[in-house]
């Protein structure tokens, strides 16, 4: 049985899981459109992956040109990886996951990047940064809990014209007290 984490946290089925969170469901065509580098037999592949994980679901279904289009859409309760798994990951699993996490983080920002002038990333909300935080760990759970309401509530929202899509990648990294 192939563990969710291995699902979702490849390079190409990563891909196709953000376009179908940013809201729209999208067919194979569409996907093939804004994916752009997957061949469609790639993303066919993929496509049958994740509707066996039961990650994305089949919503609805049109002739085009005597040819069946499926219209697909995420299935966001489903996407979150269970403790028990990430407990039950190996180190090396976890170190293969992350590299193609942060892969993807990259691959995003380089569109962007590559797409944008400088003069509109703080308009846009384009930024990165590095801060360490010196918290207890009842100051830590407090801080998560706080930034998961708020992120609990931004993901309420639904997409309008006057809303813009921005990926929110973060992460928490430990620090050996001893060398610090």
């Amino acid at each position: 049985m192939t563990k969710k984490a291995d699902l979702v946290l490849h390079p190409v089925r990563m891909r196709i899981i953000q376009q179908l969170l940013l809201g729209k469901p999208l067919t194979i065509a569409q996907l093939l459109d804004v994916l752009g580098d997957v061949p469609q037999a790639t993303l066919y592949r993929h496509i049958n992956l994740l509707l066996e994980g039961d990650l994305i679901e089949i919503i609805d279904k049109k002739n085009v040109k005597g040819t069946e289009e499926r219209v697909f859409s995420i299935r966001k309760e489903n996407l979150e990886i269970s403790e028990n798994e990430v407990e039950n990951t190996s180190q090396e699993d976890h170190i293969r996951h992350f590299t193609a996490f942060h892969g993807n983080v990259l691959q995003l920002a380089t569109t962007y990047l590559t797409e944008a002038s400088p003069t509109r990333y703080k308009e846009e909300g384009f930024g990165y940064w590095y801060t360490p935080l010196h918290l207890t760990n009842e100051e830590f759970l407090e801080l998560v809990e706080s930034v998961n309401k708020c992120i609990e509530e931004a993901i309420k929202k639904q997409p309008t014209p006057e809303r813009t899509a921005r990926v929110f990648a973060g992460m928490f990294i430990p620090q050996n007290s001893s060398k610090s």
